[in-house]
This record gives structure tokens, C-alpha cells and sequence, in this order.
């Protein structure tokens, strides 16, 4: 079984994507944001390097995706996914093309490499996709008091702009059923019991259409 956990940047994705591996006992398959990514902080840097990466940010993100997939086919089971291959594509990649961050023949190039992402064995649509998403001052607020600090240097502009594209791709989303979650209902960095009501209504989506044995919480102790 897969899970997918998207939404932009703020709306607390890996949070919630860590939480319920633990609940549920899936395996993570975490976006590379951190010190394995060499061109995120570049990328954020300013809007000429934003112009400058593009490319290789978004070539690294789909690499992690193959070898994401790769894990997955391997190792087998029920997996969460922290960010999905098709807001790569969709909303971040298309988004640096439109904006003219991405030049047309970078923008094939990705693309066909992207649809070769999509014809590997392990790219099957997630069983639900969880939809972060929340107003864009909630989102930029969170981003201020916890993105990481080239995120929070980022002029607010760049931001509408994602949020904006965020709201068109997922009313345009039919990979699979989609949950919707307001992050001004279910802040898990304030209130981490929220958690229970967010795994009920998972349950709610999934339950009838799997196996029991599929999907049970781990229970500690």
C-alpha cells in the first residue's frame, strides 16, 4: 500500500508524514531537503540562483524519486510518501517553466526523464493522497517561524506564485482519492493529538477498500 502526503512548503508535510509512519508502521520515503541535497540552498539563495538551478534542483528531486522507487520495490510493504513525484512535475517544474526560471529544452528534458519515472513498476498511484493546504498568510506565517532559514529569506512573492499553482494542480488531481486537511484545523507542532482525528479520517478512506491486515496501528509496548 502507498501513501501520498503533498502541499507546499509550511503546511507541515514531513511532520505529518513521520507521524503517521510511526501510528501506522510505514515505511518513509522522505524528500531530499536536507544535507544530502546540495542544490536546495542555492536554489533559495536569490532569484538569479533560483534562475541557475533550476534545473539541477528539480534533475535531483527526480533521481531521489528513482531511487525512492527502487527501495520500494525491493524492500516491499506499505509505504508514506513525504511529497509525491506528481507535485514535481506538476506544480514545481511546470511552475520554474511558466515563470521562466526554466528554459524550454530544459523543461523537455526533465519532462522525458519524468515519464520515464512514470512507467517504472513501482509508480503506481498512491491509495489516498493526503492534501495539505491552508490560506497563504497561515502558510507563510509557518514558514517565518519554522522553514529552514533560506526559506524564510525567500521573498513572498515566490510563494503566492507556489500556493497559487498548488490550488490549480490539486483541482485538476485524479491519480487517486484525495483527503483534504485544513492546516489551521490539525496543527501537529502545537497540538500533537490531533494526530487521532486525522487518523480517523484516513481510516474512514481506506478501511473499506483494503485488507484489514494492510493497515493497523502500531501499538507500543
Amino acid at each position: 500500500m502507498l501513501i501520498g502526503v503533498a502541499g507546499m512548503v509550511g503546511a507541515g508535510k514531513t511532520t505529518l508524514t513521520r507521524a503517521l509512519a510511526a501510528r501506522f508502521g510505514l515505511q518513509l520515503a522522505l524528500e531530499s531537503v536536507d544535507e544530502d541535497n546540495p542544490w536546495l540552498e542555492l536554489f533559495y539563495r536569490d532569484s538569479d540562483s533560483r534562475r541557475a538551478y533550476s534545473l539541477e534542483l528539480q534533475l535531483h528531486f527526480l533521481a531521489t524519486r528513482f531511487a525512492a522507487m527502487r527501495r520500494m520495490r525491493a524492500q516491499g510493504g506499505s509505504w508514506i510518501l513525504d511529497r509525491t513525484w506528481y507535485e514535481d512535475a506538476e506544480v514545481f517544474a511546470l511552475g520554474l517553466y511558466e515563470r521562466g526560471l526554466m528554459s524550454r529544452i530544459e523543461h523537455d528534458l526533465y519532462t522525458r526523464l519524468y515519464i520515464e519515472l512514470l512507467h517504472a513498476p513501482a509508480a503506481r498511484p498512491p491509495k489516498l493522497l493526503i492534501y495539505l493546504h491552508g490560506p497563504l498568510d497561515v502558510l507563510l506565517g509557518r514558514i517565518r517561524t519554522r522553514g529552514r532559514p533560506s526559506e524564510r529569506e525567500t521573498e513572498p512573492e515566490y510563494w503566492a506564485h507556489l500556493h497559487e499553482r498548488y490550488e490549480r494542480w490539486i483541482g485538476n488531481f485524479r491519480h487517486c482519492p484525495v483527503l483534504g486537511i485544513d492546516v489551521r484545523d490539525y496543527d501537529l507542532v502545537a497540538d500533537p493529538a490531533a494526530l487521532d482525528t486525522i487518523v480517523h479520517r484516513i481510516r474512514q478512506h481506506l478501511e473499506p477498500a483494503i485488507p484489514q491486515h494492510e493497515f493497523w496501528e502500531t501499538v507500543s509496548g
